[in-house]
């Protein structure tokens, strides 16, 4: 199954994508506003993730989708 997880790492925020075979692909933002973008991204093909949320973006991401 293909993932996709939300994070905070060393003050950024993260959207990791895992593809069905295992590899990762991270993308890191600088602001909530680059972030948001980022996710929107994802508006066609959210259905096709399992979606992992920190508990500190949880309720921004919520908003979002």
């Amino acid at each position: 199954m293909k993932k996709l997880k939300m994070y905070k790492e060393n003050g950024e925020f993260v959207i990791e994508r895992v593809n069905q075979f295992g590899t990762s692909f991270k993308r890191s933002f600088i602001t909530e506003e680059g972030f948001q973008e980022g996710l929107d991204s994802y508006n066609w093909v959210i259905h096709e993730y399992d979606i992992e949320v920190s508990d500190n973006l949880r309720d921004l991401v919520v908003k979002r989708f």
